[in-house]
């Protein structure tokens, strides 16, 4: 039975179970590509032979240069998660000698066109951010037989994917245990939009987080909004409008939004963190340094450099002893408490 290396009854990740590797290693060696005639290769060459697999020779022969290049496609740039990840990426990828390859698609199909034109370029291996997951995730399954392939961040769906990222529950939890003991009863919430996936996966945590920790809210003071010091002004002042009552503290996606959320309790004449505790999801230059005369923010800090080394690790073609299990490598985020929820002494 001949078959190729997409979509076949019997494929390039049955060969990998069998032998013990992972798909990256079976297509070297299969292709020609690993020359070492050890008893890896071998393991490999039996278990193709034991699963009557042929491989696709056309495919392969796409894949016979090393180019040292890394695909890294993200949905967009303007968003400061994403941004981080560019940023920690491309020294991670210098470091080893390789060349970036950087794609942006806001959509299923146009990351699938990206991820397309990666592969025409020959890209050693492929880091994703996916949006639309569910929608995407067969096809990159089908992208790893051909070459590694990891998945940043946003929730996985699929057992045959690595993936490196955080979990949006912790991230939730160790700012409501921080608001909840720093003396806040209830929270507002200004995240980003839904429509971005980690900004659904954030909210999603967001609720279930704050029942578990007794934080009291309104479904009036969520919102959902894009970056910016407008946005969180005029939103934070149209949860004060609302009521002759406030949320003792507020969680904002970022620090520009966190900026306008000050602003608009000051001109309301509360005091941060006096009256309102302010909670940033993101660590950035903004929360730390107290800019636009606002207080530092407390925010969550996420191990950017970390994830893009194991990122590097999992997609590197050298890799080669790799489990053909999936890895997932879930990392800790840090909390950066700072004077927007602390009441001096």
């Amino acid at each position: 039975m001949s078959q190729n290396s997409l979509g076949s009854e019997v494929s390039i990740a049955n060969v990998a179970a069998v032998a013990g590797v992972s798909t990256a290693t079976v297509s070297r060696v299969l292709s020609g590509r690993r020359r070492k005639d050890d008893d890896l290769s071998r393991r490999v060459r039996q278990a193709a032979k034991q699963l009557n697999y042929s491989v696709n020779y056309a495919a392969s022969a796409l894949r016979s240069d090393v180019t040292n290049s890394i695909g890294l496609i993200v949905p967009e740039l303007k968003n400061a998660m994403y941004s981080s990840v560019v940023q920690a990426i491309e020294p991670a990828v210098n470091a080893q000698g390789k060349q970036l390859i950087l794609g942006i698609g806001s959509t299923a199909d146009e990351q699938e066109k990206r991820i397309r034109l990666g592969i025409s370029h020959r890209a050693d291996g492929l880091i994703i951010i996916p949006v639309e997951t569910e929608s995407v995730v067969h096809f990159l399954e089908d992208v790893a037989e051909q070459i590694p392939v990891v998945q940043l961040l946003s929730q996985t769906y699929s057992n045959k994917l690595d993936w490196v990222g955080i979990n949006e529950t912790t991230v939730m939890q160790i700012i409501a245990d921080h608001l909840s003991t720093a003396g806040a009863r209830s929270v507002a919430y200004i995240g980003s939009s839904t429509n971005e996936l980690d900004g659904m996966s954030l909210f999603t945590a967001f609720h279930m987080q704050m029942t578990v920790s007794g934080l009291s809210t309104y479904t009036e003071w969520i919102h959902f909004t894009a970056e910016g010091i407008d946005f969180g002004f005029q939103i934070m002042q149209g949860i004060l409008s609302q009521h002759n009552f406030y949320p003792e503290s507020v969680i904002c996606a970022d620090g520009l939004t966190a900026v306008g959320a000050f602003r608009a309790c000051k001109d309301a004449g509360l005091e941060v963190p006096g009256d309102i505790k302010i909670a940033v999801l993101q660590d950035s230059e903004i929360c730390r340094d107290g800019a636009f005369n606002a207080p530092s923010f407390t925010s969550v800090q996420l191990p950017w450099k970390r994830m893009a080394r194991e990122a590097m690790t999992l997609v590197s073609a050298e890799h080669e002893r790799k489990s053909w299990l999936p890895s997932r490598r879930e990392l800790e985020p840090v909390l950066m408490i700072r004077d927007s929820t602390v009441v001096s002494s």
